[in-house]
């Protein structure tokens, strides 16, 4: 009596998941579903202030992916693409200007943020340190939320759009 029981429920298992997740965006929620089973979904960020290789520019924001599958991913990509400071977690407050939420759809189902900062101690150390020979000290770093807020609304920077956000 037991066994046809159990079989029925092995046989209705992917039914129930697929009736789960039927109203989401099939490859977000999906993934979102299945890291969450798993626990394999992380905050993650990649802070373009500071770089390790000489001949890339650093600039005035930190990028955020919040509950992503894709940890390692944007770690490798942060490191081989901008040579930038990354790690788990998410980016650090300190200095923070504001922020844009990015209207972009991820396939798992994450966020992305960027914040921007006040890096005017970060220049000031290096325009000080006798030894820099490096070029433009930040790419066009922004200084106020007024700057913070253009570039949000700014298409070139952000295809699909962003919105602004305060700390």
């Amino acid at each position: 009596m037991l066994a046809p029981l159990r079989s029925t429920r092995r046989r209705l298992a992917p039914l129930a998941l697929l009736l789960l997740v039927a109203g989401c965006k099939a490859g977000g929620c999906v993934a979102n579903v299945f890291g969450d089973i798993v626990g394999v979904t992380g905050d993650v960020y990649c802070d373009r202030r500071f770089v390790a290789d000489e001949t890339k520019t650093p600039a005035s924001f930190c990028q955020e992916v919040i509950d992503t599958l894709a940890v390692g991913e944007v770690e490798d990509d942060c490191r081989d693409k901008h040579a930038a400071r990354t790690g788990e977690g998410r980016c650090p407050r300190e200095n923070v200007i504001a922020g844009c939420k990015l209207h972009k759809d991820n396939d798992d189902g994450s966020e992305v943020w960027d914040w921007y900062y006040d890096v005017s101690d970060l220049e000031d150390a290096s325009a000080s340190d006798a030894s820099s020979d490096a070029s433009p000290l930040f790419e066009a770093p922004a200084r106020t939320k007024d700057d913070v807020r253009a570039l949000c609304a700014d298409p070139e920077r952000y295809e699909e759009g962003a919105t602004f956000a305060e700390p």
